[in-house]
């Protein structure tokens, strides 16, 4: 069992497993239906081993300091923290246990997010797509295999965005006595701030895709004054830049009315998309990888797009299983 520095303040180094332990009990045991038999087992656990005790230590030390954290004046952190009472998981506790400070010039703390499906406040699987109305009126959907939490209090509304996609559709926010609240999304790489609009947002590896179907979104990052981007625009957004995608292959938010709309799409990126919507391995064949699509392909009748390409393009639909196929030319 390997031994990891655990950034925990006060804390000896313990293994990586310990402190998912540590994590479990503390979810379990701070859930509100904690019963003595569930106590009393966390008591065993923490005196099976030093160990044991001193990450259960340790993170009850980070969750007191960054509790105190509310009284700071960073909106994020406040409205975050004050909304962490009920840890879910590993990953939702990480949230609390992880916060830092974007930007030393943006005014304005965030916790480093925990990024994954884990006790996500909504989440999908492998081909599930989900309509979610929110208490303010917006329409928050999610696309395959992704998760998001939702953070609304007195002062703003806030979607963090962990994996996957989301399509949005901001409510009015008729319930708020304050007035029209603030709404944010948060991915690894950005802050976004929405302003009367539909959007979509998609976490990608090392950065984010933003498309703005109506009304304006402005990109938030640490190092860049913000940018807005108005509507019929998409940006990939990463650590040193926001670009604008002047011709992309595939309509962001299409898959929210149940399609994949490509483009002049390489017929390896569209396998690439299609095999995001099905369990097991869907590729193409390098030798017909840059061929090019156009079309509308329903996500419900996969196998049938499938089909489709063979009929349309010099290749062929090879299946050694129902989770294996493969694109390869004639």
């Amino acid at each position: 069992m390997s031994e990891v520095n655990n950034g925990l303040p006060g804390s000896t180094e313990f293994s990586s497993d310990v402190l998912d332990a540590a994590i479990n009990w503390l979810v379990k045991t701070q859930s509100g239906s904690a019963d003595p038999h569930l106590q009393a087992a966390c008591q065993q656990w923490r005196a099976a081993h030093a160990s044991h005790e001193a990450a259960w230590q340790a993170l009850q030390v980070n969750e007191s300091t960054f509790r105190q954290a509310s009284a700071l004046s960073g909106r994020v952190a406040l409205d975050t923290l004050t909304s962490s009472a009920r840890l879910r998981s590993r990953r939702h506790t990480l949230k609390v246990l992880g916060l830092g400070v974007l930007g030393a010039g943006a005014g304005t703390l965030v916790w480093q997010q925990p990024w994954g499906t884990m006790g996500a406040d909504y989440a999908t699987a492998v081909g599930e797509r989900r309509l979610f109305n929110l208490a303010d009126g917006t329409r928050l959907q999610l696309n395959t295999s992704s998760a998001a939490d939702v953070v609304f209090n007195d002062h703003q509304r806030l979607i963090v965005l962990r994996d996957g996609e989301i399509f949005i559709r901001t409510g009015s926010d008729p319930i708020s006595a304050a007035g029209r609240r603030p709404f944010w999304v948060h991915t690894r790489e950005a802050r976004l701030q929405a302003i009367g609009t539909a959007f979509d947002v998609r976490q990608e590896a090392g950065r984010t895709r933003l498309m703005v179907e109506e009304g304006v979104v402005a990109i938030h990052r640490p190092t860049a004054q913000p940018e807005l981007v108005q509507a019929g625009n998409e940006y990939l957004i990463d650590a040193q830049s926001a670009r604008l995608q002047p011709n992309p292959a595939l309509s962001a938010s299409s898959w929210a009315r149940g399609a994949l709309v490509a483009k002049n799409m390489r017929l390896q990126d569209l396998a690439a998309e299609l095999s995001r919507y099905r369990h097991g391995w869907l590729v193409c064949d390098s030798a017909v990888a840059d061929l090019r699509v156009s079309g509308v392909f329903q996500l419900e009748q996969i196998d049938q797009a499938l089909q489709g390409l063979s009929q349309s393009l010099p290749v062929r639909i090879e299946r050694r299983t129902r989770f294996w196929t493969r694109i390869v030319g004639v």
